[in-house]
């Protein structure tokens, strides 16, 4: 039982481990950021996300979890606004119709109208808006690590 308990262990400390490239901390912050921005994605799709590209997964579920839900909230205005421009709508209607379609229930929620004049657009403009910020962060996380010199391999 202990050899069984003590494999769990190296197997997520390897998985988790911080010590990576800049690249990989700077890519695995910047796929929990996008993923934690984008309404509907969650802790074990950024962990898969991050090991498909090969990215570290402890940066990536550090970000997440910082910036799960509360940023998506935050950011609607301006996926309003991206979205609104986008697809030449009103970021004010858009997001009127977002509060107003919440309180309607799952049936009107995924009617056509719904999901091709509201949804779209918002959808389109979170993952700009999230490509954005978490290239942003990226940038100023790579280029940190780097200028710093720290070594991680």
């Amino acid at each position: 039982m202990e050899k069984i308990h003590q494999k769990f262990k190296a197997l997520l400390r390897h998985f988790f481990l911080i010590d990576d490239s800049p690249h990989k901390v700077a890519g695995g912050v910047a796929v929990g950021i996008f993923m934690g921005i984008v309404p509907g994605e969650g802790i074990l799709s950024t962990l898969f996300v991050a090991y498909i590209l090969r990215l570290n997964r402890l940066a990536a579920l550090t970000a997440i979890v910082a910036v799960n839900m509360w940023t998506t909230i935050l950011t609607l205005p301006l996926a309003a606004i991206v979205g609104g421009f986008l697809f030449r709508v009103s970021p004010q209607s858009l997001t009127n119709s977002f509060h107003t379609t919440y309180t309607l229930g799952w049936n009107y929620f995924f009617s056509k109208i719904i999901l091709f004049e509201l949804v779209l657009p918002l959808m389109v403009g979170f993952i700009v808006v999230a490509l954005i910020i978490s290239l942003s962060f990226y940038l100023i996380i790579y280029f940190s690590l780097k200028h710093k010199k720290i070594k991680f391999q």
